[in-house]
């Protein structure tokens, strides 16, 4: 079996964006509260902007979360800095701001453990798995850090650039957003990846016998946000689970 924070108890819990059931998505609020509740891990979604900065935060449009105009790669941080991030979850969180990595590491360091999903569109190097090792390493981050994507060139990129060092995740669904070829985890051999991060639909006993067991990958599965749905897969065996409610599975 591919080790995967050997050092931390199991199953592994992660905030998805932090605790988002709680508080906006990829916010300080967000992962702030999940080390105030004793949640371990957390994923979180970075993006290159065009000034260069690895910037926190999920879609690409600006709309959802800031009820702005444009796309993040399109924007320096000097104005990405300046949208509000948390009006849309309620008032009593206007003024929460787009975080950037190396704010989120300078802030909690090793009290967390980190999975890390490069949001990049194409199959082009854009610099984000580089940018990412280089600010992992920066931080003495490497122990407590995954990498992972929808999109496995990403990650292949990521793999390149830090010679293996880290766990890497292909995620995938059955969704039409992902491509067909991608939608059972194929991406992995793209990518070299080392961990599976399926939709939970996709998890039974017959995909942890295949790829678990048979094959050594460990898998976090997403988004679990129920808990009978958590206890199913837990009781078969899955590595770890992602919810915006993790506090149900501490």
């Amino acid at each position: 079996m591919n080790s995967l924070f050997g050092h931390a108890k199991r199953p592994l819990v992660f905030g998805h964006r932090g605790y988002s059931d709680l508080a906006p998505e990829n916010t300080m609020k967000a992962f702030d509260l999940c080390v105030d509740r004793g949640v371990p891990g957390v994923e979180l979604d970075i993006h290159v902007c065009r000034s260069g900065e690895l910037v926190v935060i999920h879609d690409h449009d600006l709309k959802r979360l800031a009820g702005a105009d444009g796309v993040v790669e399109d924007l320096d941080y000097s104005q990405l800095s300046e949208l509000d991030v948390g009006s849309h979850k309620g008032a009593e969180f206007a003024g929460e701001r787009i975080p950037l990595l190396d704010e989120l590491f300078d802030r909690h360091g090793d009290r967390l453990y980190y999975d890390i999903e490069l949001k990049v569109k194409g199959w082009k190097d854009t610099r984000i798995g580089e940018k990412t090792w280089e600010t992992i390493r920066k931080h003495g981050l490497e122990k407590v850090c995954m990498v992972s994507s929808f999109n496995p060139f990403a990650v292949r990129y990521f793999n390149r650039a830090s010679g293996h060092a880290l766990p890497t995740a292909v995620i995938y669904c059955e969704s039409e957003d992902v491509p067909k070829p991608l939608q059972h985890g194929w991406g992995r051999h793209v990518a070299g990846a080392t961990v599976l991060k399926p939709d939970h639909k996709q998890v039974d006993a017959a995909m942890l016998r295949k790829f678990r067991e048979h094959k050594g990958y460990p898998v976090l599965t997403w988004t679990v946000n129920d808990k009978s749905v958590g206890d199913r897969l837990m009781g078969l065996g899955v590595d770890g689970i992602i919810s915006n409610d993790p506090g149900l599975f501490l």
